[in-house]
């Protein structure tokens, strides 16, 4: 079995989409639920009016997506980083009973809550493969993350289609990466 650990409900499709299939199960482990009448301010700027509704929308995207690739989604509860009211982030308490098998994990590049899930995995999984975060890595720069995977012309399509999945969020990425998807079709792995 590969657990492809995502950091938030997209990361694995954009950064990694080549390993993903239906012997692989994509944990995200920054998909808790917040409660109602909280809005976070990325949530907000992608015009969402409850964060609750959005993670639930976010989900729902996530589940269409990997089902794409036949991946199985496990969303964890724990909060996004932008709704954490006291600024600190959670203990990743009860991550390692799902790094089992194969275990990829983001490289932490140009986000703080990659970084966060990185160093929990690594603690637990010393051994787990990196993969570059994208889109960050294609601005911050891959961080020694060398492994190339160029995905066919065929699989790139499989992928776009389920990036295209992520609606919630396309706008918004696309304004801060502009023309992000046309990266996609170069992956990168630590091994």
């Amino acid at each position: 079995m590969t657990v492809v650990v995502s950091t938030h409900l997209d990361d694995a499709v954009f950064s990694c989409y080549s390993l993903l299939g239906p012997d692989t199960v994509v944990v995200t482990v920054l998909a808790g639920v917040p409660p109602k009448g909280v809005l976070g301010d990325w949530d907000a700027a992608g015009g969402a009016a409850s964060s609750r509704e959005r993670v639930l929308e976010r989900r729902a995207e996530d589940e269409r997506a990997l089902a794409l690739a036949g991946a199985r989604a496990v969303h964890l509860d724990f909060l996004d980083s932008q709704y954490w009211r006291d600024g600190a982030p959670p203990a990743l308490d009860g991550l390692d009973a799902y790094l089992t098998g194969d275990v990829y994990a983001p490289a932490g590049i140009g986000n703080s809550d990659h970084v966060l899930v990185r160093d929990a995995v690594l603690a637990v999984r010393p051994d787990a493969v990196l993969y570059a975060d994208l889109p960050y890595a294609q601005r911050h720069g891959f961080g020694g993350i060398e492994r190339e995977l160029v995905l066919g012309d065929a699989l790139l399509e499989e992928k776009l289609a389920a990036s295209r999945c992520y609606a919630t969020q396309l706008v918004q990425l696309e304004a801060d990466f502009p023309g992000f998807l046309d990266g996609l079709g170069r992956e990168r792995v630590s091994r």
